[in-house]
């Protein structure tokens, strides 16, 4: 009683007291590792809950506090197997059973963490955090109309839900329901997310003759490259666009007369009447997948890096293995350059560098025979990026900013996608309706970069016999 409500100090006096006249009662050593855990003793709390198990192997409550414990320490393998352990020996309740879907989760286990997470709401249907993490794994798994309708159940238990109406408006996207997607996604971002604000009336689509709209791009590189598109349409209906976004992009959009004024983040905003973001647009103009603008190529550069002549029937190919280090998905949409040597060594190409910074990771490939030509003195931003890729013949690269930066291009472009692709990219096809010129390659199973990397190799050793047999 005395632990269930929150008296710890008192709790573990009692649970001592007891424990010298009975030293190996399994239930009073779960009682105290309990309370030891609570108190930020958890390694002390592990040998008296380890004690209790050995004394009383068939208790579904003791392995569930181990796998409670361990996953505080987030050593969540051993938490995973005291978890199922416990839903063995039948501590079959919807509590058990969502941890156990949340130590599968993060380790990268999204199916049977999701199989979890269907037994707890089938336990107990008004679980809101359960639907949640539900739906997040259904999305992850490519089903986006099935992780919506968890969504929905998520959000009937619980509508103040954010994390779930946040997930379905990103799951709405991913089936490709834009107009409803952009819609939520933009009330989401608005309601909860930190968006910037003016004493300027926030625009809402609405012609504005005469007026002056101030865009701001609050995202991702690749996210601003691919938006940009919607400047045109924003500015039809009013009279004079500023646009404002991270200097890296500032002389390429400039260069690209995207707007009427770009300027950079910190440079003084000149006078505007009224503002919205730049990832707010589609939502405003009520984009869908086929009003998307394909109008190619959208954005342009000067001038062309000129790049050195290549042998007859070499191929000119860039490569982007990774994105931002930054990007909260990273380390799933990333590959190493070593991982590309099939690529390398497939075809008669010459391969150039467009990674931007180059990862510490692949200084020593890079510098060590690699056959990449660098060219990070010529890329000081986005401008000079985009001037390489305008004398390339194709664009390798995985999902990142070059990659938007080539399709918004026009360029030859061929995305690696991960098994849980982006929202932007959809699910199960090789094309895209952003960009006429990409090609997608997507892992046939989650984390699995070989197969695709073998499938680019040999497509590329297709493209070369074809411009070899041109010469």
């Amino acid at each position: 009683d005395l632990h269930n409500a929150g008296q710890h100090s008192d709790a573990e006096s009692a649970g001592r007291a007891l424990m010298r006249i009975n030293p190996r009662d399994p239930q009073l050593l779960f009682l105290l590792g309990m309370v030891l855990h609570k108190t930020g003793r958890s390694r002390e709390a592990l040998n008296h809950l380890e004690l209790a198990a050995k004394l009383q192997p068939q208790s579904a409550r003791i392995f569930n506090g181990l796998g409670f414990v361990h996953q505080g320490l987030q050593d969540f393998s051993a938490a995973r197997d005291y978890y199922s352990k416990a839903v063995e020996l039948g501590m079959l309740s919807g509590d058990t059973l969502y941890s156990l879907g949340n130590v599968c989760y993060q380790l990268g286990e999204v199916e049977q963490a999701a199989a979890n997470y269907q037994r707890a709401v089938e336990l107990n249907p008004r679980d809101a955090a359960s639907w949640n993490n539900l739906g997040k794994c259904l999305h992850e798994s490519c089903l986006p109309e099935a992780s919506i309708a968890a969504y929905d159940r998520a959000l009937a238990a619980d509508p103040d839900c954010f994390m779930a109406r946040y997930g379905r408006a990103v799951s709405l996207l991913l089936a490709g329901r834009l107009k409803e997607g952009f819609c939520e996604y933009n009330q989401c971002r608005i309601q909860r997310l930190k968006v910037r604000q003016f004493p300027q009336p926030a625009w809402q689509g609405e012609s504005a003759a005469g007026k002056t709209l101030f865009l701001h791009a609050e995202q991702g590189f690749g996210d601003a490259i691919q938006m940009v598109r919607f400047v045109r349409p924003a500015r039809e209906r009013v009279g004079n666009v500023i646009l404002e976004c991270r200097p890296e992009l500032k002389t390429l959009f400039t260069a690209a007369g995207c707007a009427d004024t770009v300027i950079a983040y910190g440079e003084a905003i000149p006078p505007f009447d009224c503002y919205t973001s730049l990832m707010s647009l589609p939502g405003i103009l009520e984009v869908t997948l086929p009003t998307i603008p394909r109008e190619m190529p959208y954005l342009k550069t000067p001038r062309h890096r000129h790049l050195p002549p290549v042998p007859a029937g070499h191929l000119k190919v860039g490569l982007c293995w990774a994105g931002s280090p930054t990007h909260h998905n990273d380390a799933t949409r990333s590959v190493r350059l070593e991982d590309f040597k099939p690529i390398l060594q497939s075809a008669a190409a010459t391969f150039y560098s467009l990674q931007m910074p180059l990862p510490a990771r692949d200084e020593a490939c890079f510098r060590s025979g690699s056959p990449v030509v660098d060219l990070s003195e010529h890329h000081p931003d986005f401008l000079g990026t985009a001037a390489s890729v305008a004398d390339l013949d194709l664009v390798i690269s995985v999902d990142s900013a070059v990659a938007h930066l080539a399709g918004a291009l026009g360029k030859p472009v061929w995305t690696l996608i991960p098994y849980a692709p982006d929202w932007r990219w959809l699910t199960n096809q090789s094309d895209t309706p952003w960009y006429p010129t990409m090609r997608l390659f997507r892992q046939p199973q989650r984390g699995q970069w070989q197969p695709v990397i073998l499938k680019v190799a040999q497509e590329l050793l297709k493209l070369n016999r074809r411009a070899t047999a041109q010469c």
